[in-house]
């Protein structure tokens, strides 16, 4: 499997965010899966509820992409999709999850897909205990839900990326925040990014927020990049969704920036 070809272009900065467009020289005309099918139901494990799995099916006549930082909300409580995955039509898959509301467990066991994305400090969690802590940074909740906890930056992080699309042709963004990069996340279309390029960017802007107002330059950008092309665990986390004989999504993570750390 090939994995992706990365491109970067000209920046984008606001304050302490700075977003690289990037450009998949293997990018497909066709995907041949959907992003956000209606036919996709996400559910508690029939034989009980577990903290860190749900079941998705798909009851349509296309595959579904599911992705990384996806967040699930509902069900005994809000999850945010651990890794990306691929469900085909007529089959029910075991998601890995791990939970951003720590102090519920109990409702009904159907979840929303409400096409909102975990920022980079949570997804990029060593474990559960680190997302439980990482949740609480943004603020209070009587149940510890991000989805609270971080509605006081909701309109900060709204402005600071509020009129931002992707560019012609661009399938993926590197994520620089307060003057290092932090997360490179890269797709096999131009559609797909489209697709989820809201959410992704706004939940950049939620961890940016408070940042300090630092560009980060283009040498660090590509120097990740080509960490992550060269697969240096120390410098880059690497995870690659690979699906028909092609990577269709690549996301990884600099271990060394301080969401990452802290």
């Amino acid at each position: 499997m090939e994995q992706a070809d990365m491109h970067l272009g000209r920046p984008v900065v606001r304050a302490g965010l700075t977003l690289f467009p990037v450009f998949n020289g293997r990018a497909v005309a066709t995907r041949g899966y959907d992003v956000h099918s209606p036919s996709v139901d996400v559910r508690e494990r029939p034989d009980g509820p577990l903290v860190t799995e749900l079941v998705m099916t798909n009851s349509g006549t296309r595959p579904a992409l599911v992705l990384e930082g996806e967040l699930l909300e509902g069900g005994w409580q809000h999850r945010v999709v651990a890794r990306s995955a691929v469900v085909e039509p007529g089959v029910a898959t075991v998601l890995e999850v791990r939970c951003v509301e720590q102090r519920r467990w109990q409702g009904g066991h159907r979840h929303e897909r409400g096409g909102r994305c975990a920022p980079v400090s949570v997804r990029a969690a060593g474990d559960q205990g680190q997302v439980w802590e990482r949740v609480g940074r943004y603020g209070t909740s009587s149940t510890g839900s991000l989805l609270e906890t971080a509605r006081g930056r909701e309109e900060a992080a709204a402005a600071l990326v509020r009129d931002l699309r992707p560019r012609a042709f661009q399938s993926g963004v590197l994520i620089g925040i307060g003057g290092q990069p932090v997360l490179v996340e890269v797709f096999d279309s131009p559609r797909t990014l489209a697709q989820v390029w809201g959410r992704l960017v706004h939940a950049a802007a939620i961890d940016a927020v408070g940042a300090p107002a630092v560009e980060t330059p283009g040498r660090r950008a590509r120097r990740f990049v080509q960490r992550v092309e060269r697969r240096y665990p120390a410098y880059a986390r690497v995870a690659v969704l690979g699906w028909r004989g092609r990577a269709i999504h690549t996301v990884a993570v600099n271990p060394r920036h301080e969401l990452v750390t802290a």
